[in-house]
């Protein structure tokens, strides 16, 4: 990979980490930063993906003694050690150091990101407008079908699960977001959430009913999330890779690989985690 390639990567994973800083900060999440880490925690909240150690923006390198320094403050504020960052921004001897203070990988998820201006030259596709069957149709929606979907086993769920899906937010107050909902028969069989700060989208999640989940309807899905974003002025959309299909899907869309987000936790530090479904005054869906 070239110079110029690597510099234009970097760019568009900072962009990521700008946009989840904003998307946290908008949930309550508070920032201290020791030494050339920040601490990110919520005064309430427990939830893993609101409660974090992550190197501070710009840093080229982290000691094993600045992380730990980090850890000790999430012990001190009774959190769990934990660590996330973004592969890509960092070498790889920054995991061995992980590793070598007790932390194992808790979770690790591909980054796929579309630029409507193209990167380093190369543009995506034109989005496509493949027919739906007739008794299918996607819709602007409130969102208020994700409390049915995290609480059911009919859905097939992505996610990155680094930013809570909050069911009934205000979008006045928590940037904005936009939830797209697939209808068979008028029915909901699916849906779609994206969470937008400034001029970044984050396909936040995608659920689809397990009875009638196929490469086409989720392409449909993603692809009307995709054109909802770029109306909305966005010039980087990013989306979770979980498996090798979804990131097939991804790619014919016009979507790119870009590394992906790491979480290391402590093998035996436990606290009371609470997985109360309404400790930011929403019903709160962490989706992993």
């Amino acid at each position: 990979m070239d110079s110029a390639t690597v510099k234009e990567s970097r760019r568009v994973l900072r962009r990521i980490q700008d946009h989840l800083y904003l998307a946290h900060s908008s949930l309550g999440v508070q920032r201290e930063s020791v030494g050339l880490v920040d601490v990110m925690h919520h005064p309430t909240s427990t939830l893993a993906s609101l409660n974090y150690v992550t190197p501070r923006r710009s840093t080229a390198w982290v000691s094993s003694e600045m992380i730990e320094q980090g850890l000790a403050h999430m012990r001190q504020i009774e959190r769990t050690p934990r660590v996330h960052y973004i592969e890509g921004l960092f070498p790889p001897p920054f995991a061995k150091n992980l590793l070598d203070l007790g932390l194992r990988v808790e979770w690790e998820l591909p980054l796929m990101a579309y630029l409507p201006g193209g990167f380093n030259g190369q543009m995506p596709p034109p989005l496509k407008d493949d027919a739906l069957p007739p008794e299918f149709s996607i819709v602007q929606d409130s969102g208020q079908i994700w409390s049915e979907v995290g609480h059911s086993t009919a859905y097939k769920v992505a996610t990155l699960g680094v930013e809570p899906l909050v069911v009934g937010q205000n979008s006045s107050q928590q940037g904005q977001q936009i939830d797209l909902l697939m209808k068979r028969s008028g029915s909901p069989v699916g849906v779609v959430r994206l969470s937008i700060q400034e001029e970044t989208a984050h396909l936040l999640a995608l659920a689809i009913n397990k009875e009638i989940s196929t490469p086409k309807l989720i392409t449909a899905l993603m692809t009307a999330a995709v054109r909802a974003a770029v109306t909305q002025g966005c010039t980087l959309i990013y989306a979770p890779g979980e498996t090798e299909s979804d990131r097939q899907i991804a790619r014919a869309i016009g979507f790119m690989d870009f590394g992906g987000i790491v979480c290391y936790a402590a093998n035996t530090y436990t606290t009371d985690e609470v997985h109360d479904d309404r400790i930011l005054g929403q019903p709160v869906l962490a989706l992993r």
